[in-house]
């Protein structure tokens, strides 16, 4: 065990340290917290995924062949999936893996990029437009959700989505229904979502960034 400047400091058997080897049945105070260490006689194991590789992804650690496993599991759901992580780290191959691995397989796998369209363009992009809906719309046309219908939206960089944009993304999610700019009739679809961001949401849901609810 090793400190690394903790406020309340760590105490290990009434002694107060920086790193120490914990004994079993041993005890660490961390502030008001007393952890007790007991050794199991029957090591237990993490279930992983039997392969080096899911989808497009490829990987022989422990960690990304658990994570393989998991993606498995949410790839049989319709559930909506938020991956987040640092720019560069596959997160449009995990949602394509979800996807291929998904009974939506054989279905549109459409990619939207919220942070490289202005508000105007972005809203036209994923809901459609009726012709004549604006200056430039000489025809009528589907958005990325009815496009995507029976099989999967993947929202790149869903932390750039606009504040004004947001509760119209959150009515499609939950009604899985979409109107076209310029027209009153919604439309049904059938869209499994995936969602990726290397924003912190969290943080911009406290400083009004982003919809809690969403």
């Amino acid at each position: 065990m090793r400190d690394l400047g903790s406020t309340n400091g760590t105490w290990v058997d009434g002694v107060l340290v920086q790193s120490a080897r914990i004994p079993p049945e041993g005890a660490m105070r961390l502030g008001a917290t007393t952890l007790s260490l007991s050794l199991s006689a029957n090591p237990s194991t993490i279930p992983l995924w039997p392969h080096d590789q899911f989808g497009p992804l490829v990987a022989r650690s422990d960690s990304m062949r658990e994570l393989f496993l998991l993606l498995s599991k949410y790839a049989q759901t319709s559930s909506a999936v938020l991956i987040q992580g640092e720019t560069g780290t596959g997160k449009e191959l995990v949602a394509r893996a979800i996807h291929e691995a998904s009974p939506r397989a054989e279905q549109p796998f459409v990619v939207v990029d919220c942070a490289a369209l202005p508000e105007t363009l972005l809203e036209s992009e994923l809901f459609g437009n009726a012709r004549g809906a604006f200056t430039g719309a000489v025809a009528a046309r589907a958005g990325a959700f009815e496009t995507a219908s029976g099989g999967t939206v993947f929202l790149d960089e869903i932390g750039e989505l606009p504040i004004t944009m947001q509760p119209k993304l959150l009515r499609v999610l939950e009604s899985q229904t979409v109107r076209r700019l310029g027209e009153s009739e919604h439309r049904r679809i059938d869209v499994r979502f995936i969602a990726a961001t290397n924003r912190d949401l969290q943080s911009m849901v406290a400083t009004g960034g982003f919809r809690e609810d969403l």
